[in-house]
């Protein structure tokens, strides 16, 4: 009897002690023109900061230093832009500002590989039409945007890995 009266006393206290707690509020998106206007402009900085240090990378491994050296230089730039976007935007009220600005980059990436694989199995999808239809010009004109559409599918892929995606395609799918 006492065993369960100790029991009870302790989920008693346990549900007063979480009755008093607040839930976590999650990280805020902006809501003004200004707040939006400015997480874009801090996208488009870490977009640049990413993009300066895979150059860098780039020519240190042809052993250019002095492209490197220029490229790291703009690179500290971008990551000094970075932080006053982030300072600002935090006195605005957003959380966590950087983090969010870059989950944002990382879920534009995904969309655009998404959307170039999708551009390619509807132009692979037309050239089996038009193949099975025996209409040849019409199939040569698939082909080219099938081509057009890699190549461009691959420059995603690049800018998702610049940009910290390990494997797009496989996030994609």
């Amino acid at each position: 009897m006492k065993k369960i009266s100790l029991l009870f006393a302790a989920v008693l206290l346990t549900a007063v002690a979480f009755a008093q707690t607040t839930p976590a509020t999650p990280a805020t998106t902006p809501a003004t023109p200004a707040e939006k206007a400015q997480m874009k402009d801090l996208r488009k900085d870490v977009r640049a900061y990413d993009n300066k240090k895979a150059e860098a990378k780039q020519a240190i491994s042809k052993g250019d230093l002095a492209a490197a050296k220029t490229d790291l230089a703009a690179a500290k730039a971008d990551k000094k832009d970075i932080k006053a976007d982030a300072k600002t935007l935090k006195s605005e009220g957003v959380a966590h500002p950087v983090k969010l600005a870059d989950k944002e980059v990382k879920k534009a990436d995904e969309k655009d590989v998404k959307a170039d694989i999708k551009d390619i199995k509807t132009d692979k999808a037309a050239e089996k039409a038009a193949v099975k239809a025996g209409n040849k010009t019409a199939a040569a004109a698939d082909k080219a945007d099938i081509k057009a559409d890699k190549k461009e599918l691959k420059k995603d892929i690049r800018e998702a890995r610049r940009d910290g995606i390990k494997h797009p395609v496989r996030r994609v799918k």
